[in-house]
C-alpha cells in the first residue's frame, strides 16, 4: 500500500510527527521497524535530494542544517551501541532528538568497550528527549558531554547508570565550560547502590553558567553526590528533585561562589546530616534522611 504525507492516514502521520518545527524532520528507524515501508512512503527524498528516512542516528545528524531548527525522530525499537568518545556527535545548533515509544520500547543508547565512550553535544540549541541510555563499562567517564555550549536540554531520558557487576559511569551528564541555561528535566538516572563497579563522581557535573535549571529528577545509586558544581554558576535553580545517595553523604555540592536556589528537594543519604554544600546558594524547603525506613528522622531546612 502507498502512503502519501498529503492524504488520508499518510497525512495524518507527516503532520503528527513535524508539527512544532520550523526545520526539517528526520526519521530513524531500524530496517526491522514493522511501519518501515509506511514511513519511507511518507517521507520521500526533497526535490534536491535530501533523503529524510535513516538507519542511524549519526547519519540523520549529517542531513541536518545548523540553526535551522531541525528534528530528528527516532523510532520505537531502536537500538545503537557506542564503544568511542564522540560515538555520537550533535555538532549542528538547533536540532533536537526525540525518542518515540514508551518504556523499554523507547530508542535505547549503550556505551560499552571504551571508557570514554560518549554522546557529545558540541552545539548549542540542542534537546534531547525520550531516550535510553545504558552505561556498559565501568568506569565510563560520561555518558553525555556537554561540551562549553548554551541552551542544551535534556528532558524526559532514561540513563541506567549501572547494573550489577563492575558497571558504573563517572559522570552520567557532564557540561564542561560555560553551559549557561542548561536545562536538565524529568529524568530518570538509576544506579546499584551495591555494586562493585564505580562509584559516581556525580550524575549531574558541571562547572560554570548562569540559569542553569536541574529540576524534576529521579536520582538513585551509588555516589559521592549526585548533583555536582566545581565552579561559578550563577542564578537558576536545583527544585523539586528526588535523590538517594547510595553510600555517600552528600547529594548536593556546590562550588563556594555559585548563588544558585536549592529548593523542594527531597533527599535520602547514607549517612551524615550536611546533604548539601553551597555557601552562596538559597536554600529552602528541602527534607532529607540519613536513613531508611518509617523510623529514620527527617530533618526539613
Amino acid at each position: 500500500m502507498a502512503y502519501n504525507a498529503n492524504s488520508s492516514y499518510g497525512q495524518a502521520v507527516a503532520m503528527n510527527l513535524t508539527q512544532q518545527t520550523f526545520g526539517k524532520t528526520f526519521i530513524v528507524q531500524p530496517t526491522t521497524y514493522p511501519n518501515v515501508d509506511m514511513i519511507t512512503d511518507i517521507f520521500q527524498p526533497d526535490f534536491n535530494g535530501v533523503v529524510r528516512v535513516y538507519n542511524t542516528i549519526s547519519a540523520a545528524l549529517a542531513a541536518t542544517t545548523a540553526g535551522n531548527g531541525d528534528t530528528i525522530i527516532v523510532a520505537p525499537g531502536y537500538t545503537e551501541t557506542i564503544t568511542t568518545a564522540g560515538g555520537i556527535t550533535i555538532a549542528n545548533s538547533g536540532v533536537s532528538i526525540i525518542g518515540m515509544g514508551k518504556g523499554n520500547l523507547r530508542p535505547i543508547i549503550t556505551f560499552t568497550t571504551a571508557v570514554a565512550a560518549s554522546l557529545s553535544i558540541t552545539a548549542s540549541n540542542v534537546t534531547l528527549q525520550n531516550l535510553i541510555f545504558t552505561c556498559g563499562i565501568n568506569n565510563q567517564t560520561a555518558m553525555v558531554n556537554v561540551t562549553a555550549v548554551t541552551d542544551v536540554t535534556i528532558r524526559n531520558c532514561y540513563f541506567n547508570v549501572a547494573t550489577a557487576g563492575a558497571v558504573g559511569a563517572s559522570t552520567v551528564i557532564k557540561a564542561t565550560g560555560a553551559s549557561d541555561r542548561l536545562i536538565v528535566d524529568s529524568n530518570t538516572m538509576i544506579g546499584v547502590a551495591g555494586t562493585t563497579g564505580t562509584t559516581s563522581i556525580g550524575y549531574v557535573t558541571y562547572t560554570t553558567g548562569s540559569e542553569i535549571q536541574i529540576t524534576n529528577n529521579y536520582m538513585s545509586g551509588k555516589a559521592t553526590q549526585l548533583i555536582s558544581n566545581t565552579a561559578t554558576a550563577l542564578r537558576g535553580f536545583i527544585d523539586n528533585n528526588k535523590l538517594v545517595v547510595g553510600t555517600g553523604t552528600v547529594a548536593i555540592n556546590l562550588s563556594a561562589a555559585s548563588t544558585q536556589f536549592i529548593t523542594n528537594n527531597r533527599i535520602n543519604v547514607a549517612s551524615g546530616t550536611t546533604p548539601v554544600t553551597a555557601a552562596a546558594g538559597f536554600v529552602a524547603g528541602n527534607a532529607f534522611s540519613n536513613a531508611a525506613g518509617v523510623t529514620a528522622s527527617v530533618v526539613t531546612w
